[in-house]
């Protein structure tokens, strides 16, 4: 009889719920009024605004985030840093919940006795979706949609300095390890299409290219920088600096580019098309000459007193590290430079990486200061609350596990792909359609594997 209760209850409460919803259904297209937000926890959001007509609307009940902004830093980031306290692997980070940990990328395998190779360099392709992590010995392609290594190689056994991505997203060019060439390969499959010779500027070092991809500006650890056109991996112009280049970046349209140089605190400013130096600019704020031609002169990371350059993106400001004081001194991008503001930073900087859009400066010190306030506004840390010093950072955009947007390594004016296109000074490059593969790992056999779910 119970049970005969029991079962008429829930008839009526059914059948009642039906009828309340019947007589509540909102307009089609509208939310509920126990609807009006979604989201938890202290983070209160609007609904979704209706898709667009014509485009696939999300199936209800799906509750996964489509869109993640995240930085990758890449360990060990940088030969001035012991490896120990960050380990190896590529770090990735929340961008936005406060650069919450999300996980470690394995790369490559190093027994317990050794030490990983240096990462000389990390660059990323939304139409690969994939990322390039070079070291002092071997390249890596890692699949973004499942943070897997998809190919390794040697090269010739002399490889690798900074790889850069071309505007197509399909071709890479690579310095070789401290020899006198640079390589271009598929970026798809690493397959080596030409080697860009360079007689003269041995010790390859660091490789920009400006924002159309037509020209490859190649700097080795020497006085030499020569500029190669992409298209036929030919040498067709040079510049002469007066000491040996370190970190260069380039203006809008590539037509200056400012470099560090050894034994100067400061930058310099050539004329990319006659190869005229045009301006040296040097920091007077600090004392650092006293320093540096102190006998013994103290140790400082790099060898030289700056390392490390970024140009604003409205290019306004230059950005210069200095390696001796624990500093950045910011200077006005004109005719004639002036000094306007320095920042105090906990460690030394001797690299800085322009975010997307040019609002943050992600430091090598771990730091991450607002280009507007020039504040420091966080740090970059690992799993175990280390701050982590690396060179080799990228600031990433994803949609349903496509890589979107990407920064350069290099502090250059005109950004990522998608900004210098808006400045109309670099072709689109084309990103994958469609959403990359949901990637889980198994854990174990699945109990349910052979359940047939139609008859269920």
């Amino acid at each position: 009889m119970k049970l005969h209760h029991a079962g008429l209850a829930i008839v009526f409460l059914l059948g009642s719920h039906a009828a309340v919803q019947a007589q509540a259904a909102p307009p089609a297209g509208t939310l509920p009024p126990n609807a009006s937000v979604v989201g938890s926890g202290p983070i209160i959001q609007p609904p979704p605004p209706p898709p667009a007509p014509g485009t696939p609307r999300r199936v209800r009940g799906d509750f996964a985030q489509h869109t993640r902004h995240l930085i990758y830093v890449a360990l060990p980031g940088s030969l001035e840093r012991p490896i120990y306290p960050n380990g190896d692997g590529i770090v990735v980070l929340d961008a936005d919940n406060n650069y919450a940990f999300v996980k470690r990328i394995h790369v490559w395998d190093y027994a317990g006795s050794m030490s990983p190779e240096d990462i000389s360099g990390v660059a990323a392709s939304p139409a690969t979706n994939m990322l390039y992590l070079a070291a002092r010995g071997r390249l890596g392609a890692i699949d973004l949609a499942t943070d897997k290594m998809v190919w390794t190689t040697t090269l010739d056994g002399k490889c690798c300095e900074r790889p850069q991505v071309d505007v197509d997203g399909k071709t890479l060019i690579v310095g070789s390890n401290l020899q006198d060439y640079w390589y271009k390969l598929d970026a798809w499959t690493g397959k080596l299409l030409a080697v860009i010779h360079a007689p003269g500027s041995s010790s390859v070092h660091n490789l920009n290219l400006s924002a159309d991809g037509k020209l490859a500006f190649m700097s080795p650890n020497g006085k030499l920088l020569q500029i190669a056109d992409v298209a036929t991996a030919k040498v067709i112009r040079k510049i002469q600096f007066p000491d040996n280049i370190r970190v260069q970046v380039l203006n809008k349209d590539s037509s200056r580019i400012y470099v560090n140089q050894n034994n100067f605190m400061g930058f310099i400013i050539a004329d990319t098309r006659t190869g005229k130096i045009l301006k040296t600019v040097e920091v007077t704020s600090v004392d650092w000459r006293k320093v540096w031609n102190s006998s013994p002169r103290p140790r400082i990371p790099h060898g030289c007193p700056s390392h490390g350059i970024a140009i604003t993106q409205d290019g306004k400001e230059i950005w210069l590290a200095d390696g001796i004081f624990k500093k950045i001194h910011i200077f006005s991008n004109t005719d004639d430079p002036k000094e306007i503001d320095t920042i105090d930073t906990p460690d030394g900087v001797f690299w800085m990486t322009v975010g997307l859009d040019g609002k943050l400066i992600y430091a090598s010190s771990g730091d991450i200061i607002d280009v507007a306030t020039h504040k420091i506004v966080g740090t970059t840390k690992s799993e175990f609350g280390t701050r982590m010093f690396s060179e080799k950072e990228l600031d990433m955009l994803f949609e349903d596990g496509h890589l979107q947007r990407v920064s350069n390594q290099f502090g250059n004016e005109y950004g990522d792909f998608v900004t210098a296109e808006k400045m109309g000074v670099a072709p689109h490059m084309p990103v994958l359609p469609g959403k990359a593969p949901l990637i889980a790992t198994a854990t174990g056999q699945d109990p349910n594997a052979g359940v047939d779910w139609a008859a269920q």
